[in-house]
């Protein structure tokens, strides 16, 4: 489920994170740094999901407090409480791929109450609430709609709970467009949502692969790169460029399977989201002669990457 687009971001950030504090990093603590922002990905949807159920169990709570007030209106006492009933979050409470991510990463008590009780009431001042509450029947389209409004707008787009989860998970710039995807295929499946299965083999590998490609091609690839920084020098372009030039380059060279355009895409993307401004630029007429050259070679596509022993 998580992008070779978030992937290819994470491996950089290693790369560039290293960089900034070795002179010569550890492949295998760059492995270890790139697995951590691949399970903060993980931390940060269960987070979610489970601010979510507190959100939605804070109603029980609620109740009791306008149940108990000195004098209790009418209203009070008959607080609706079918959001506590939700069928979608006890199926949710019920996945125990959900329950281990909760436990590996201590998210358990990781919000205050007063985090919950700002989101429950700004919950319960919109329209999709009280259209929800119209009725106490739990109709399980109805029960997936406030659901997947909670996760979408009560948490990823609601001021106070966005900011939380973003200092608390480094992933949340990287990965929070991405997680807000799958939130209607968590809605859809809550009991078997695949926690703690959000890379598969075959993009785990291609993570770890690219990141020791970086290393163990470092003097191979920069060979193709030093004859093309013409008017440039090479100790004065953005580290972030290079970084992304041999990474381009490593897939051209070792990944066949994925097409020479997406990688020159990819990698100008990224350039623009996270370089300079003429960095787009820049990448993009490097890795186009650079694949030019590979291609008149005849050295495209001739090898998979295969990680020193």
């Amino acid at each position: 489920m998580i992008s070779r687009r978030n992937i290819r971001i994470k491996v950089f950030q290693t790369i560039y994170e290293l960089a900034q504090q070795y002179d010569a990093p550890n492949p295998q603590t760059a492995q270890t740094i790139l697995d951590n922002k691949l399970a903060d990905t993980e931390a940060l949807l269960a987070a979610a999901s489970h601010l979510a159920f507190l959100v939605s169990d804070y109603v029980l709570l609620y109740a009791n407090q306008k149940a108990a007030k000195l004098l209790p209106t009418e209203a009070d006492l008959h607080i609706n409480q079918k959001l506590a009933g939700n069928t979608v979050m006890k199926a949710l409470r019920s996945n125990r791929h959900f329950e281990e991510v909760i436990k590996k990463h201590n998210l358990s008590s990781l919000f205050d109450h007063e985090l919950v009780r700002t989101v429950f009431q700004q919950l319960i001042e919109t329209q999709a609430y009280q259209e929800y509450i119209l009725s106490e029947d739990h109709v399980l389209a109805e029960d997936k709609d406030i659901t997947l409004f909670i996760l979408k707008h009560c948490i990823f787009q609601n001021e106070v709970a966005s900011a939380f989860l973003s200092e608390q998970f480094q992933s949340w710039y990287i990965d929070a467009e991405m997680i807000d995807s799958w939130f209607e295929k968590l809605v859809n499946n809550p009991s078997h949502f695949p926690f703690n299965k959000l890379i598969s083999g075959e993009k785990l590998n291609f993570a770890h692969d690219l990141l020791s490609a970086y290393y163990d091609k470092k003097e191979i690839v920069f060979q193709l790169i030093e004859p093309k920084l013409v008017n440039w020098d090479a100790e004065r372009v953005a580290l972030i460029d290079l970084i992304l030039l041999h990474l381009g380059i490593c897939e051209m060279l070792y990944f066949p399977t994925i097409p020479v355009k997406v990688t020159i895409n990819e990698y100008i993307d990224l350039a623009k989201s996270y370089s300079t401004l003429q960095s787009g630029q820049f990448v993009n007429g490097l890795l186009d002669n650079v694949h030019k050259e590979l291609d008149r070679d005849q050295k495209l596509h001739k090898e998979h990457y295969q990680k020193k022993s």
